[in-house]
């Protein structure tokens, strides 16, 4: 066992560095500008960025579910023969949202206008730099699919080093302002996106439009589950700073976005390995079939709660001194007893993770949307009965309670595929325009 344990970790070494490399730089990122943004700006201002933040997390959470997290699995089946017409066609798709996101966005304008005017122009920066990060998005999980994360983690080097530089620049000329801020988020990850397009990996080139209608419908069948379980997610994870803002105002969401980001590198660190093994584990499943995806399951939960567990211990045990030493704001370090809240919905997230990537490389959507559903019902129902007596920490138990809830339903879904290997009638293919290789 541990000869073959050194022999895959001799195989896999090159791309879980580079992974590594890609995850951390872009943890790093928005570790040191969340703590930045979070010493220089006002606390109800940096509130405000939370929020628009998680504006913009919600439209890459659905991009991920539609037409990410199921690009694996199609790329397994189809074969390369069909691979230049796949990457180019989704590069289309990735754009196609992004103008669309980008709309609705831009319609937002007048209200928020209406309601508060001086952001409105942060909206507005927020719209144009959409359409951009929407195919950075692609492109980078693209690097992975194709075995080039040596490009995505030197785009990620990029966007580190533009959105640092410019966060102290910006702070030095004393032109530090929510607009200011989102058009530099832009200018990070245009550069990124460049380089990791000029190391090889594919980008907007000119192609058919039967291609991309055709990968557009094939990504709806399989991400039309994964929107809305998305949606749930957010809902359950991140729909607690607009409830949040409306319990104790901007200033409690800047509080408790600035704790949470103390978890953010162990976070950063397994989603390398999820994105570095996804399309390996979706190659191995279509090759050794289902069995395969079941035991990856187990030893999956385990490693990634593992993880976890030993990153949080040192965080919780040193807390006032780390947050005293990051932020230096009073209202913060009074804070410090909703880390335990975080800490457990990061640690119950990740044990999510092994079953989750086992689900998503045999392309059992439907069970990932269930566990969503359960999570985000779970999440309500905790915050309709600890919201008005505990506040803004009783979101955070209801929060872990609902991951609670939803991983054990996902680890309970991915347990159970052997079985319904068995008693399935096996996968149907009735497309006439790509056929797998």
């Amino acid at each position: 066992m541990l000869t073959a344990a050194l022999r895959i970790a001799h195989r896999w070494k090159g791309r879980i560095c580079f992974a590594i490399i890609d995850q951390g730089f872009g943890s790093a990122t928005n570790f040191l500008a969340t703590i930045l943004y979070a010493a220089w700006l006002p606390l109800d201002g940096f509130g405000n960025y939370v929020i628009l933040w998680t504006v913009s997390l919600f439209i890459e959470t659905v991009q991920v579910a539609l037409m990410i997290d199921g690009l694996p699995a199609l790329v397994s089946r189809f074969g390369r023969s069909n691979r230049r017409r796949i990457d180019t066609a989704g590069a289309w798709v990735a754009l196609g949202y992004g103008g669309v996101t980008s709309l609705l966005l831009l319609a937002a304008v007048p209200v928020l206008a209406a309601w508060d005017g001086g952001s409105a122009a942060s909206l507005v920066c927020m719209a144009a730099i959409n359409p951009v990060q929407r195919l950075y998005i692609y492109v980078r999980r693209l690097a992975y699919i194709r075995d080039r994360q040596d490009a995505a983690a030197a785009g990620a080097i990029v966007y580190c080093v533009t959105m640092v530089s410019g966060a102290f620049a910006l702070h030095l000329l004393d032109m530090l302002s929510l607009s200011a801020i989102l058009l530099l988020w832009g200018v990070g990850i245009a550069a990124a996106m460049l380089l990791t397009c000029a190391m090889g990996v594919p980008c907007l080139r000119a192609t058919r439009r039967a291609n991309v209608a055709w990968l557009a419908l094939r990504l709806w069948r399989s991400g039309r589950w994964l929107v809305g379980g998305a949606l749930c997610l957010w809902l359950s994870q991140w729909g607690m700073f607009p409830l949040a803002a409306a319990i104790g105002g901007s200033q409690a969401v800047g509080v408790l976005r600035a704790l949470q980001n103390l978890f953010t590198p162990v976070v950063q660190f397994n989603a390398a390995l999820f994105l570095a093994l996804l399309p390996r584990v979706a190659d191995h499943v279509a090759a050794k079939g289902r069995h395969y995806a079941r035991s990856f399951a187990l030893y999956g939960t385990v490693a990634f709660t593992g993880i976890v567990v030993v990153y949080s211990g040192p965080v919780l045990l040193g807390a006032e001194r780390i947050v005293t030493l990051a932020f230096r704001k009073p209202e913060i370090i009074a804070s410090i007893h909703l880390l335990w809240p975080l800490a457990a919905a990061v640690v119950l997230g990740a044990a999510s993770q092994g079953a989750g990537m086992a689900l998503l490389a045999e392309n059992r959507t439907q069970a990932a949307f269930a566990s969503r559903v359960a999570s985000v019902l779970g999440f309500f129902a905790g915050a309709a009965v600890l919201g008005p007596s505990m506040g803004v920490e009783g979101l955070l138990w209801a929060n872990a309670a609902a991951n609670a809830l939803g991983t054990a339903w996902l680890v309970a879904a991915a347990l159970a595929v052997e079985k319904e290997a068995r008693t399935s009638p096996g996968l149907r293919e009735t497309d006439t325009f790509l056929k797998p290789t």
